[in-house]
């Protein structure tokens, strides 16, 4: 049997992968990123949940693409961890980059992206990375991101840059106050995730209030200028994304896509039905 794991920070899914039975996907509530994550956190949210635990003993291979995953000695911790539950199976430790380059792009050329809770971006050869701008993580880069998007678009809501009645639906759906906010981001634990969960208001708003609006396209924008243009060819090579971000806010994408004069490849929520052979 063999397990496939797409592990970001806000969330995880996996893969089963088993000659006698149809492939089935699979999450867990919790994210996982391995450059920030405390050591034993993946083992013991893994041993935690009832149908990965049940599997431990038959699995006899593991792909694990996670965020957090780009240098040795995250990826030498993840497999530890991973080994310590699942103690029969071999073990692959690969960025979520990779993973996102694999579903999309496949064996051809091409730019693949990440907008989910974080953003990411690499050129592709049909087998490998070969270029990557770093991302830099939510305070310093990310731009596009779930965490972004929700960092800017509280500072303009309680700045009084966004009418008010979003700033009414807002109190009304959340309950928050500026304080409030201010704790969970500077004391709260992952505020990266905190700030992503307002995705779908943003998402709402963005369809009806015309700042949202030219605040996600112009975030979109952002990322394709930072990020995507900076490869070689990027005008003549498909662009394609992965992730919840990317997904449901597709048609926004879309026109910062073409605003940009980039070309749109694919838009997928998942990367993980791609690589398990699953038809979507």
């Amino acid at each position: 049997m063999k397990l496939i794991f797409d592990a970001g920070s806000s969330s995880i899914s996996y893969a089963v992968i088993s000659p006698d039975t149809t492939p089935s996907i699979h999450s867990l509530s919790h994210g996982h990123n391995a450059a920030s994550a405390p050591e034993g956190a993946l083992a013991g949210m893994i041993s935690d949940d009832s149908h990965l635990s049940s599997l431990a003993k038959t699995v006899s291979e593991i792909d694990f693409y996670g965020a957090g995953c780009a240098g040795k000695g995250a990826c030498a911790r993840t497999r530890d961890e991973l080994t310590s539950v699942f103690t029969s199976a071999s073990v692959k430790v690969m960025s979520d980059m990779e993973c996102a380059a694999r579903a999309l792009c496949g064996t051809d050329r091409g730019i693949a992206c990440i907008l989910g809770t974080g953003a990411n971006s690499c050129l592709w050869d049909g087998m490998k990375i070969t270029a990557n701008v770093s991302p830099l993580g939510y305070i310093l880069g990310d731009e596009g991101s779930g965490a972004v998007m929700g960092r800017l678009f509280l500072g303009m809501l309680f700045k009084g840059q966004l009418p008010q009645t979003t700033y009414e639906r807002f109190t009304e759906r959340y309950r928050l106050t500026s304080g409030d906010i201010v704790q969970r981001v500077y004391r709260g634990e992952r505020p990266n995730a905190f700030l992503a969960s307002f995705a779908p208001f943003i998402l709402e708003e963005a369809s009806t209030t015309t700042e949202v609006r030219d605040l996600v396209i112009g975030e979109f924008r952002r990322f394709l200028r930072c990020n995507v243009a900076a490869y070689p060819e990027a005008s003549s090579l498909p662009v394609s994304f992965v992730g919840s971000i990317a997904w449901y806010f597709r048609q926004f994408l879309a026109e910062a896509l073409m605003a940009e004069r980039l070309r749109c490849g694919r838009i997928m929520r998942s990367p993980l039905p791609a690589l398990a052979g699953i038809e979507e």
